[in-house]
C-alpha cells in the first residue's frame, strides 16, 4: 500500500511510519522542512500540506493525516490556518486527484474538559464541547471530512487519540521530564496530580492507526469515528508515582497542594479501538 501521512515528522507519525515501513507499505511523508530521503521505501515531501501533490496524492492508496497545531492553550489564528483551513485544501486535493480513503488522526480534545464529573466517559455519541482552540479547530476539521467523504463518495476514518506518551515525546511533557528527573535523582513537581486521563502509549495508537487503514470490509461505511484509549484511566499522580518506582527515582514527587480533581480525556470501552 502507498501512503500519503502528513505530520510524519512529529511524535506519533514518527512511531506510525516506523511500523509502517517494517510492513512493507511506501510512504510519502510532507514536512515542512527539508530532509534527507535516506530511508528505503519513503519518500520526503518538502511543503506545506495544502501544496498541489497532484503525482504523490495520485500515486496514493491512502491519506494519513496527522499534521497540526497547538496543543497549548493559548489562542494561536494558526491553529485554525492548519487545522482547519489548509487540511480542508488538502482533503480538497485529495478528492480531485482521486485518493478517496482518508484516516484523520484527531483527538479526545474534541470533548472539551470535564470538571468534578466522576461519571464522564466519552463514547463516539457524547456531545462535543471543546474548551480551547485546539479541540474546536480539530472538531471544526473532522465534521468536514465527514460531510465532504458523504458527498464525493469517499470513505474517512476519524480517530479521536487520548492523551498519548512515550518514547519521542517532546522532553518538555509530562512524561519525559518525569522520567529524566527520575533518572537525574531530582526531585519532580506535578502541576495537575488530580487530574485524570486515559493514558495511551504511543506503541497502541501507532498500531491502532495501522489496524485502521484496512478500508476494504464489506460493511465499512462512508465515515466512522473510532476511539484510541487503552481504557485504564488515573489520576496522575497514580500514572506519575508508577514510573516513580519503575526507575527507582532517589528524588521525591511533589504535589501542587492547589490542584482541582478534573475528569477528562477518559473514553468508554464499548468505544475502543481494540
Amino acid at each position: 500500500m502507498k501512503i500519503f501521512l502528513t505530520g510524519g515528522s512529529g511524535f506519533i507519525g514518527k512511531n506510525f511510519y516506523q511500523l509502517a515501513l517494517k510492513k512493507g507499505h511506501f510512504i510519502y511523508a510532507t514536512s515542512r522542512k527539508k530532509r534527507e530521503n535516506r530511508i528505503k521505501n519513503m519518500k520526503w515531501l518538502k511543503g506545506n500540506i495544502n501544496f498541489n501533490w497532484k503525482k504523490e496524492l495520485s500515486d496514493s492508496d491512502i491519506l494519513v493525516h496527522m499534521a497540526s497545531t497547538g496543543i497549548n492553550k493559548e489562542y494561536n489564528e494558526d491553529k485554525y490556518n492548519t487545522n482547519v483551513f489548509k487540511s480542508l485544501d488538502l482533503i480538497k486535493n485529495c478528492i480531485r486527484f482521486k485518493c478517496k480513503n482518508w484516516l484523520i488522526i484527531s483527538t479526545s480534545s474534541e470533548y472539551g474538559i470535564r470538571l468534578n464529573d466522576k461519571n464522564v466517559k466519552f463514547s463516539k455519541y457524547s456531545n462535543r464541547i471543546p474548551t480551547d482552540d485546539y479541540g474546536m479547530s480539530k472538531a471544526m476539521f473532522s465534521d468536514q471530512c465527514i460531510k465532504l467523504a458523504k458527498k464525493f463518495g469517499c470513505k474517512v476514518r476519524v480517530m479521536r487519540i487520548f492523551p498519548v506518551y512515550g518514547k519521542g515525546e517532546n522532553e518538555k511533557r509530562l512524561y519525559p521530564s518525569l522520567i529524566k528527573a527520575a533518572k537525574r535523582g531530582k526531585n519532580f513537581f506535578v502541576k495537575n496530580p488530580l487530574e485524570k486521563r486515559d493514558f495511551t502509549n504511543v506503541n497502541f495508537v501507532s498500531q491502532a492507526i495501522y489496524d485502521a487503514m484496512n478500508f476494504n470490509k464489506k460493511k465499512f461505511k462512508i465515515s466512522q469515528i473510532w476511539h484510541v484509549a487503552e481504557n485504564k484511566p488515573q489520576f496522575v499522580k497514580n500514572f506519575v508515582e508508577n514510573y516513580w518506582k519503575i526507575y527507582k527515582a532517589k528524588g521525591k514527587l511533589i504535589f501542587n497542594k492547589k490542584s482541582k480533581i478534573k475528569f477528562n480525556h477518559i473514553s468508554t470501552i464499548n468505544s475502543l479501538w481494540k
